[in-house]
């Protein structure tokens, strides 16, 4: 087959085949469409398709049908990562930040911390676990912020489907994971930014990225006159500016997904639900799969390895004990119940695309090696999948013990 067929096939492929499968009842009880996209990914991967047939695999997957699918790849995730900040609500985080603080803090800081402790494990047990350009500290803070991320728009998609995107608890889930994803972009902003000059170079380089996060609040006022427009203005600005943004962000040497960050974070909130609603469904359906099929072929999933295994359950220890006590403590604090705040603990430990866009970020900057990408995407995927059951099985022990709790309690 030509190399135009190939990727025509390929697309069809990565774009129908997730949704198929997403279809069935079963399916979708159990996991996200992410989440599906993401082990369809896999599956068309080295691990599996490319060991059931290698040839065939070898002959799809040319050299320019790489290149290709690696551009479209991009293009998914910058305009998945610029939606994703048009989720958060600046006023809201500021209004509710204080009150918020205590939670937002924890759910942090403890799967930090565990995560400081399973990469420094990692870097001693695991094989080819630090990448070519890394060194034992940026790894393991690399590492570190891996374990400590929330994926905001998946966990607003289990909201949404459990019925509890209305209630107080879900309402409070959206605020700290909108906390938790600036707090992680701006420590990977430092990060990349260390990493990638080192020293004075890489303070030079946060510095500058904090003047152009700078200029772009500078001009958000201008970009209130979007809200008027028509929707090929809309999107053409809304596009234009997180290319834009990107292209600046990537020049500093903090990466361009940072800049598409920036990009959504400063669009006015009269301008968000109409950007979300002419592209999150073409992003999330058409561009991600893309995504998922370049982070499959990176992927090398070995069940029967130990070291394979004894990564995917450090790495999936640490997230679920750091994000369930990092949060629940704080929240019991706070006044929730004992159930409510598991629930908000197990909604913190939602990873989905999220992790695995932080999980390539850290990989194509040469921080973390094949080995360690591989189970962390494995452990994304197990943590997402575990949300949904755990906050079921907190909102029937909490309806067991008071009828008509928080968890129920609609905000109106």
């Amino acid at each position: 087959m030509s190399t135009k067929v190939n990727l025509l096939v390929i697309s069809l492929i990565i774009v129908l085949l997730p949704w198929l499968a997403w279809r069935v009842v079963l399916v979708r009880r159990i996991a996200p469409l992410a989440v599906v996209q993401i082990l369809v990914g896999v599956m068309l991967g080295p691990s599996c398709f490319g060991q059931l047939a290698p040839a065939l695999h070898a002959a799809l997957f040319t050299r320019p049908v790489l290149a290709a699918l690696d551009g479209v790849s991009s293009l998914g995730v910058l305009l998945y990562v610029f939606l994703t900040a048009l989720h958060l609500d600046l006023a809201m985080l500021q209004r509710d930040a204080r009150t918020l603080g205590a939670l937002a803090l924890g759910s942090v800081l403890a799967p930090l911390l565990l995560g400081l402790g399973a990469g420094a494990w990692m870097l001693h047990v695991v094989p080819g676990a630090l990448g070519p350009l890394g060194s034992s500290s940026a790894f393991v803070a690399a590492i570190a912020i891996c374990i400590a991320v929330t994926a905001l728009p998946v966990l607003a998609a289990i909201l949404q489907e459990m019925g509890l995107l209305g209630a107080r608890i879900g309402q409070t889930a959206l605020a700290l994971a909108a906390l938790n994803d600036a707090a992680l972009w701006v420590l990977l902003a430092v990060l990349l930014g260390f990493t990638g000059s080192g020293g004075l170079g890489g303070l030079l380089s946060f510095g500058a990225a904090l003047a152009w996060f700078t200029l772009m609040l500078a001009i958000r006022p201008l970009l209130s006159r979007l809200a008027g427009a028509g929707d090929q203005t809309l999107l053409v600005v809304g596009c234009s500016l997180a290319i834009l943004s990107a292209c600046v962000s990537e020049a500093l040497g903090t990466g361009y997904l940072i800049g598409a960050f920036i990009a959504g974070a400063i669009m006015p909130a009269a301008s968000r639900n109409a950007l979300l609603g002419r592209l999150e469904l073409v992003t999330a359906t058409v561009l991600l799969p893309f995504f998922f099929m370049a982070t499959g072929l990176k992927a090398v999933i070995e069940p029967g390895s130990a070291s394979f295994l004894g990564l995917l359950a450090v790495s999936t220890g640490a997230t679920v004990a750091g994000k369930l006590a990092g949060t629940a403590l704080p929240a019991r604090r706070a006044g929730f119940s004992w159930a409510e705040s598991l629930s908000l603990g197990a909604m913190m430990q939602t990873k989905g695309l999220m992790e695995v866009v932080v999980l390539t970020t850290m990989h194509d900057a040469g921080l973390i090696g094949i080995p360690v990408f591989s189970g962390m995407v494995a452990m994304a995927v197990v943590c997402t999948v575990l949300t949904a059951p755990t906050v079921r099985l907190s909102q029937r022990l909490d309806a067991w013990r008071k009828p008509g709790s928080a968890l129920a309690h609609k905000t109106g």
